[in-house]
């Protein structure tokens, strides 16, 4: 086994010193400059697509980066390796690609983390499919409170419905950095069938807009004064 180990090291070693720095520049122009063609004849040609070269990206990150899935399709079919780098996902969520995406994670790279940058990035499709479709997913309180306000954004009522909000540490508790919860942004959307779904699960109706800065708490206006100023009677009654 030592043996064997000991072989593939210098095997390794002498494919990434048989490729001269104009041979690297020209692969990874060819990729910034998202020719499929000239990558592929490289790859077919020889160039290492299986190693990681020192000092280097991997070569399918930077594909995903272009957002080009076939030239991903094309190095992940040809050996690259996808499990040794753990933000090839969050790559592919990062610049917009569900397609990339979710072909990564169909073909076993690491996606444990992804729901979080969905959220982060503001995503919202990507972020709907991993959390109804690919769990587990790392999420915390903080994380399911932004993926209700991203879904309050979307107007997505069916999904929020899908979405855990009774018992403790309910989503509908949380503010962002904005000072909103849901309910509020709801109403502030003048958006009534979300908000009168958050109420019937026990939003808190005298939820008031508050964040944090050096002095002290901010409060802004409540969910009564934002539904009085949209003039939704329906909204007032349930509020008052």
């Amino acid at each position: 086994m030592k043996k064997f180990g000991i072989s593939v090291l210098i095997c390794l070693s002498s494919l990434l010193s048989a490729q001269t720095k104009q041979q690297i520049d020209a692969f990874y122009n060819a990729i910034r400059e998202n020719n499929f063609p000239l990558v592929k004849k490289m790859v077919d040609q020889g160039y290492p697509i299986k190693a990681m070269l020192p000092g280097q990206t991997a070569p399918v990150l930077a594909a995903i980066w272009k957002k080009n899935f076939p030239m991903v399709e094309y190095m992940v079919e040809k050996g690259a390796n996808i499990t040794a780098d753990k933000k090839l996902v969050d790559g592919a969520i990062e610049y917009g690609s569900p397609e990339i995406t979710f072909y990564l994670i169909k073909k076993g790279a690491y996606a444990e983390n992804s729901l979080y940058k969905a959220i982060f990035y503001e995503n919202f499709g990507i972020a709907k499919e991993l959390y109804l479709n690919h769990q587990p997913q790392i999420i915390n309180y903080e994380d399911l409170g932004n993926l209700l306000l991203l879904s309050v954004k979307n107007k997505d009522l069916e999904f929020i419905k899908k979405i855990p909000l009774k018992g403790k540490d309910s989503p509908m508790d949380f503010y962002n950095y904005d000072g909103y919860n849901a309910l509020l942004l709801a109403v502030e959307k003048n958006d009534t069938e979300i908000a009168k779904y958050l109420l019937s699960q026990g939003a808190d109706k005298k939820s008031r807009i508050s964040f944090e800065i050096d002095s002290g708490t901010v409060n802004g206006k409540t969910a009564l004064q934002m539904a009085k100023a949209h003039k939704n009677t329906e909204l007032l009654k349930l509020l008052k």
